[in-house]
């Protein structure tokens, strides 16, 4: 299976290729620049594996919620190219992309794992996670919230850029657990999530749009 990966959700521009079971990425901050570059990125992860547009099996990209012109991005370049090869697509939560790199870390912990990221205008996007038997499980959907509405009291690993500021005052300072506030989703994850699940959860172009989360939006 042959798939190409995009996230652009965040500032981070990253794309990666799964060809022959070998899973290769790009990635690299790049504010305001991901529409400039992640074409030339995408024809050189495909030239330097010597594969041809016409040989891809599909595209998994993320879906959001982050910065609106970020998702619109990786949405509009999905379709454009899932439209002209005219194959199928799927798409995976950034917040879910983030939970699966700590659980990727710790595959064997049962741990209970929470997702925040800054979503601007006062408010967070968070979802929650637990990792059991060896699985990834969400225990609800992405949402947006005030920081004071974020289940902060028994989370046992978190990652998320709302823990810069936004949630930096709901955390007592004796704080141990572990927060990553610099975690990123990129394209690796996103194709090891579609390892297993591109098979079976693969859409229609048509049939999918950008999860914001929210109708408000913030262009950045």
């Amino acid at each position: 299976m042959n798939l190409i990966a995009i996230e652009t959700a965040t500032e981070q521009c990253s794309v990666g290729l799964l060809h022959n079971n070998r899973i290769t990425t790009t990635a690299e901050i790049a504010p305001q620049q991901h529409a400039n570059i992640i074409l030339d990125r995408l024809e050189g992860l495909l030239n330097d594996a010597q594969l041809k547009k016409s040989q891809l099996d599909g595209i998994v990209f993320g879906l959001g919620p982050g910065a609106f012109t970020g998702v619109r991005i990786a949405f509009a370049v999905t379709q454009g190219l899932a439209l002209a090869l005219n194959i199928p697509v799927m798409g995976v939560s950034t917040l879910e992309n983030m939970a699966w790199q700590i659980f990727q870390n710790n595959p064997d912990q049962d741990q209970k794992i929470l997702i925040a990221n800054d979503a601007r205008m006062g408010e967070v996007y968070w979802a929650e996670f637990i990792t059991k038997n060896g699985q990834l499980i969400r225990l609800n959907e992405d949402q947006v919230s005030k920081p004071d509405a974020v289940n902060l009291d028994n989370f046992d690993i978190a990652a998320g850029s709302a823990f810069h500021d936004l949630l930096r005052e709901h955390i007592n300072d004796s704080e141990t657990r572990p927060i990553n506030a610099n975690s990123l989703p990129d394209a690796q994850a996103l194709l090891e999530i579609a390892q297993s699940r591109f098979s079976t959860d693969q859409q229609n172009i048509a049939n999918i749009q950008p999860h914001y989360v929210r109708d408000k939006v913030v262009f950045s």
